[in-house]
Order: structure tokens, then C-alpha cells, then sequence
């Protein structure tokens, strides 16, 4: 029963992380068709943030919420100054440069703090609890709690404020909602500001259970891909569903086969996906017109 419980427990928590970078990808692929792969850098970026603040003193919600705000507007400026040319033209082309991207945070986050792991102070508290014959830890819930705060805000947003109305109508008809007065340059900055700001959330999460490791945070970028290819791209919702799902199937598979066939499940299942249902299961399918 135990093994089973912790299971769970770490199916929620890991899906949660993944639910945090995927809503990146999901803003991003919504409002500029962008497929970005600088989400692990910027996730890398969140937590050495972080780390430099919670161990110069600094409490650990203002520590969230200034990382949060300096992501956030790095990820929107190198849009605005790198990005937004290009991104008017050909989507395939910044998707691509993106990785150009990853790679030089990664680079200087490796030449500003080295590329050894480094242990956070107690910002949260140590104690654990036992629910089900399954341990939880603060961090656990903290990461759940950060996944589910942020998902239910970005579809409140998405659905009533005027900024998310126009990103819906970018999303469904980009060219009719530059004709309606609508600014596609503008939503696609807010979306980069956004996905910059959820992935530092990530970054943060994924550190706190266990260490800042410049490696294994930029890596979870990549790895939770296959969970926005399950929710479906552009579906915020879907993000954190496909989180959830990709996480349980991982520990499904860890704990039926072995850990070493874990990627080779989750991409070979990410290909199923993309050759028979490319929106994934909560996307919307895209109808074209010959």
C-alpha cells in the first residue's frame, strides 16, 4: 500500500512541475505558434534566481514573487529586442532559436554559478507528513499548491480579462485579429512574460524537493515536452491534465519495468500522439482548407 501511496504522491507532485512548464508552451504555441524551447533555461534561470535571494536573506514568498516579476520580464524584453522580427514572419525559425536560447542561459548560469548542484537553505519548513502510508513534504505541497494556483488564474485570465479575450482571438484567427484592431506583437509579449514567469514557479518547485541542479532543472524542460504533446498545445487546462498523466505513466512504468525504459515510454508515446492525434487530448484540432 505504501509503495502505491508514494506512487501517488509523486505522480501529483511531478505532473504538477511538468503542468508548470507546459502552461509556458501552451501560452506561447496559442498566441505566436511558437514552439519554445527555452523553457528548461528559463526554469534554470528562476532557480538560481531564487537561490541568490533566499540566501542573501530574503523571506521565501518575496523571494518567489521578485524571481517570478525578473523572469517574467527578461523572458518579454529578449522577445521584444532578439524575437519579435523574426516571429512575424516564420514561427519554425524562432521555435528553432529558441534552443540558441536555452543553450546561453544554460552557459552563463554554468559560468555565474558553476554546474555542481547547490542545496537551498530551509526556506519551507523540513517536516513531512504521513497520508496514506505515503510521506508528503511541505515542498511537495507547496509545488501542488504553486501548479494549481497558476493553471486556475491563467484560465480565469484567459477567459474574462481583455487580455486573455485577445489572446483567444489570436489564438483562433491571428489574421482577423490584427484586422479587428487587436496587436499580435503585443499578446505574444504578454505570453513570453508569462511563460517566463511560470517556468521560474517551475524551477522553483523542482528545487525546493531537492536541490538547484543546473542540469537536472534545464532537463526538465525537455522532459516535460511529451506532457503538453498529451494535454495538447495551446490548451492551458491540458497542460497540467497532461502533466499529471505523463507523470503517472512514468512512475507506472518505473515501477512495472524498470526506470530505464521511462524516456523511452514517454517519447514513444509523445510520437503516438503526434501522428494520430496531434491535439492532444484537450487541445482543439486545427481544420484546413484546400
Amino acid at each position: 500500500m505504501s509503495v502505491v501511496a508514494q506512487a501517488v504522491v509523486g505522480t501529483i507532485v511531478t505532473g504538477s512541475v511538468y503542468g508548470l512548464v507546459g502552461v509556458g508552451f501552451a501560452l506561447l504555441f496559442r498566441a505566436s505558434k511558437v514552439l519554445s524551447f527555452a523553457q528548461g533555461g528559463f526554469m534554470l534561470l528562476g532557480a538560481f534566481v531564487f537561490y541568490s535571494l533566499v540566501t542573501g536573506g530574503r523571506p521565501f514568498l518575496p523571494a518567489v514573487l521578485v524571481t517570478m516579476i525578473t523572469v517574467a520580464a527578461f523572458s518579454a524584453v529578449v522577445y521584444v529586442l532578439i524575437f519579435a522580427r523574426v516571429a512575424a514572419r516564420e514561427a519554425f525559425a524562432t521555435s528553432v532559436a529558441t534552443i540558441g536560447l536555452a543553450g546561453v542561459l544554460q552557459a552563463a548560469v554554468g559560468i555565474r554559478y558553476g554546474t555542481a548542484p547547490l542545496s537551498l537553505p530551509d526556506v519551507v519548513s523540513t517536516r513531512a507528513f504521513r497520508i496514506l502510508g505515503a510521506v508528503v513534504q511541505v515542498a511537495d505541497i507547496v509545488a501542488v499548491v504553486m501548479a494549481v494556483t497558476v493553471v486556475a488564474a491563467l484560465v480565469l485570465i484567459l477567459r474574462h480579462s481583455q487580455i486573455g479575450l485577445r489572446m483567444n482571438a489570436v489564438a483562433d484567427n491571428a489574421t482577423l485579429a490584427v484586422h479587428l484592431g487587436i496587436s499580435s506583437a503585443r499578446i505574444a509579449t504578454v505570453a513570453w512574460a508569462l511563460a517566463g514567469g511560470t517556468a521560474a514557479l517551475a524551477g522553483i518547485a523542482f528545487s525546493l524537493r531537492s536541490a538547484v541542479d543546473p542540469v537536472g532543472v534545464a532537463n526538465i524542460g525537455l522532459l516535460a515536452f511529451p506532457a503538453i504533446i498529451l494535454g495538447g498545445l495551446g490548451s492551458v487546462g491540458g497542460a497540467l491534465a497532461g502533466g499529471l498523466l505523463l507523470a503517472g505513466i512514468q512512475n507506472a512504468v518505473r515501477i512495472g519495468i524498470g526506470a530505464g525504459w521511462v524516456d523511452f515510454v514517454s517519447f514513444a508515446l509523445m510520437l503516438g500522439f503526434l501522428f494520430f492525434r496531434p491535439s492532444g487530448l484537450f487541445g482543439k484540432a486545427e481544420v484546413v482548407r484546400l
